[in-house]
Order: structure tokens, then C-alpha cells, then sequence
């Protein structure tokens, strides 16, 4: 597991694909926050977007409702939470 920021929601033990698609969406959101004009991405209002979905993402697990898809969901949201708590 890596090291996620302490705002990030508890993750329980996911597959190394999870973890291998949140290392490469980690590059695409510090690209994003680099480009993206001031004033266009809010951290604080992506940060409470990205904590709500992933919540919601791991209600899903734990109900045994989530998917493939739900996991490749919830590691764009923890890469995008990752680079926006290593930037404030």
C-alpha cells in the first residue's frame, strides 16, 4: 500500500492494479494543476469532491457492490486527492 495523504479516507488492502492506476493518474493531475488557469481549479472544492466520491466508492466495497470500474474510479479520485494535499 502506499502512502496516501491523511486526508484521504482509510483504504482497505486493494490490488497492485489499483495502486498502479493511481501512480500514473498521480502525473496526469499534477499536469492538470500545473496547466490549469488561476482561479479555474478550487483545491479545497476538488479536495471535498474527491473525499464524498471516495467514501461513497468504498460504501460500494463493502457492500460487495463495487466493480472493476469502481476501483479504477475511486484510484482517479485518490490520485487527484494525493496531489492536491502534496501542493498546499
Amino acid at each position: 500500500m502506499q502512502a496516501l495523504p491523511p486526508s484521504c479516507p482509510p483504504l482497505p488492502d486493494l490490488p497492485p492494479l489499483f495502486w498502479t492506476e493511481v501512480a500514473k493518474q498521480v502525473a496526469y493531475w499534477q499536469e492538470f494543476f500545473a496547466q490549469a488557469p488561476p482561479g479555474d481549479a478550487h483545491p479545497d472544492e476538488m479536495r471535498k469532491i474527491c473525499i464524498t466520491r471516495i467514501k461513497t466508492r468504498l460504501k460500494r466495497l463493502h457492500a460487495g457492490k463495487i466493480t472493476g470500474r469502481g476501483l479504477f474510479e475511486m484510484a482517479h479520485y485518490a490520485a487527484c486527492l494525493t496531489v492536491i494535499d502534496s501542493r498546499n
